[in-house]
């Protein structure tokens, strides 16, 4: 498994420097095919192989689906290029959206990616949106505002009927990738910043959930107070919630665009708010209960320090780039 490791994941983060590096659509449509099939491989390097075999057929006719609208469309969309919003120069991009499972084409996502394993769902939350996202930015820049007011609303409004904790952070991907688009709109800097950021407290929040096997919010009731701390404060960080390290990269985006794109950081704001609704939902109970269950607390102490270290170090962030 380890040597399978070793020869896939290259091959993975090839295929999306292939993609970026491209000038011609053929070659970016085989980089992303190319990122398909290593994916898939990741996926089924997994020990319960069934259940994952199921999800990575499911995510490959997904994604083939999206590929082959993509291939077949593409040289329409250059014909209308300049009739921005007829229907023919609107399906690629389109095509791009359901790939990488954006809003309002992202409702296989809380079914299939609920399946992934820790690996796979944190690659489904960063690396795979790379490829469409500066796609969707260099050829459909147009659509940028769009795309992310949609991914907002929609995000922010899912997750909040959610009581499965995965599926919750499915909605706050498609929330924080509105977000992510929304900081391209300014400069390539600030996406990468806010790229960064979102990296780090993904990988945490996976190394949480699947670590501890908590699958339901109200799980989190039997862990230790030092844990619930922990998971509070990668919440709140999500949500951007100032002081903790996510809250600097929206403000940047607020201050940058808010003078040419006022309503977009309106709704961005409004709905931000409106988030918090299930981000403290999911965590205030816990502070503020005790359970009499054994507490559980199985994360190294060492990592979940060092975490909470950099999480508070958003009002050094925003003293630096502010």
């Amino acid at each position: 498994m380890y040597n399978f490791n070793i020869m896939v994941f290259p091959m993975y983060l090839l295929s999306i420097i292939f993609s970026l590096s491209s000038s011609s659509w053929i070659l970016i449509w085989m980089g992303m095919e190319m990122n398909l099939i290593s994916f898939i491989f990741i996926m089924l390097n997994h020990p319960i192989y069934m259940m994952k075999m199921e999800s990575s057929m499911k995510y490959f006719l997904i994604q083939s689906l999206g590929s082959l609208i993509f291939l077949l469309t593409i040289n329409n969309s250059m014909i209308y290029y300049n009739e921005k919003f007829l229907i023919f120069a609107m399906v690629p991009p389109m095509a791009l959206m359901l790939k990488s499972g954006m809003a309002p084409l992202h409702s296989w996502t809380p079914m299939i990616v609920n399946k992934f394993s820790m690996k796979n769902v944190f690659l489904f939350f960063t690396l795979q949106k790379l490829v469409p996202f500066f796609i969707l930015f260099s050829s459909w820049n147009y659509m940028i505002s769009y795309i992310s007011n949609i991914n907002i609303i929609i995000g922010t409004i899912g997750g909040m009927t959610q009581s499965s904790l995965i599926k919750m952070m499915i909605f706050s991907s498609i929330n924080n990738t509105g977000w992510m688009m929304m900081s391209m709109m300014n400069s390539f800097s600030l996406f990468l910043l806010y790229f960064m950021n979102y990296f780090v407290l993904s990988f945490f929040m996976m190394k949480f959930i699947f670590k501890l096997q908590i699958k339901w919010i109200i799980q989190i009731n039997i862990l230790s107070m030092k844990i619930k701390w922990f998971y509070f404060m990668t919440v709140m960080s999500l949500s951007g919630f100032p002081p903790f390290m996510g809250f600097t990269p929206k403000w940047l985006i607020m201050k940058n665009l808010y003078t040419h794109y006022t309503l977009n950081i309106l709704l961005g704001i409004i709905f931000s708010t409106i988030s918090l609704f299930f981000y403290i939902k999911s965590s205030l109970i816990m502070l503020t209960s005790y359970s009499s269950v054994k507490k559980i607390n199985s994360i190294k102490l060492l990592s979940t320090n060092i975490f909470m270290l950099i999480n508070l170090t958003g009002p050094f962030m925003f003293y630096i780039f502010n």
